[in-house]
């Protein structure tokens, strides 16, 4: 089946959008928390002697992986709002929306399925996995409870990296493939197109 894909500035821009209106969101949910102010005021200290020259890089790294660590377990509630924010948006909402966040509607593009149909929950899970950072949210709110600093800190390193390896190839398949579906929307069985005028 032929569908009228969408460009690829309709798609950056709706992902913007939907960026923008995420951010707000979470602003709104985690600005109450105040978590971890305190470990905060650490890392700027620290970030602020580093950038004056009294203290090396090492003596900075040294330093602030303990503080980093110490701050992802105490903003545990707020990382587990994040994946459910981003799940709750871009799969559910955008499910229930006929495969449209705000940002694709105002663009006028949506999600479907191979077929062109609807795309189903399970569409739209697989494909917001890949492309919205979801995987090293929910490997960090994991791995927290379970991994050393030392290791924790590489594997979410490791993680990170591969998730935005995935990012960039997902970015050049859209702009060079000439059905522009990236990793992504293969691997979810999906395609954005056009809405129909």
């Amino acid at each position: 089946m032929i569908f009228m894909k969408a460009s690829f500035f309709k798609r950056v821009s709706a992902y913007v959008i939907d960026y923008i209106i995420i951010m707000i969101a979470l602003l709104g949910i985690t600005a109450s928390m105040n978590i971890g102010s305190d470990i905060t005021d650490d890392i700027n200290e620290l970030t602020n002697e580093y950038r004056n020259g009294e203290i090396t890089i090492e003596e900075y790294t040294e330093k602030v992986l303990p503080l980093n660590y110490e701050l992802t377990k105490r903003k545990l509630p707020a990382n587990i709002a994040t994946v459910v924010v981003f799940i709750g948006y871009y799969v559910i909402f955008a499910y229930f929306n006929k495969g449209q966040t705000l940002g694709k509607k105002i663009c006028k593009i949506k999600v479907v399925n191979i077929d062109g149909n609807k795309p189903s929950i399970w569409n739209m899970l697989i494909r917001s996995l890949f492309i919205y950072g979801i995987i090293t949210s929910l490997y960090s709110v994991i791995s927290i409870n379970f991994l050393n600093m030392k290791d924790f800190n590489y594997s979410v390193s490791v993680v990170s990296v591969v998730e935005s390896m995935i990012l960039i190839i997902c970015t050049l398949m859209m702009l060079y493939k000439k059905d522009g579906r990236g990793l992504h929307d293969i691997i979810a069985k999906t395609n954005v197109i056009g809405e129909e005028r």
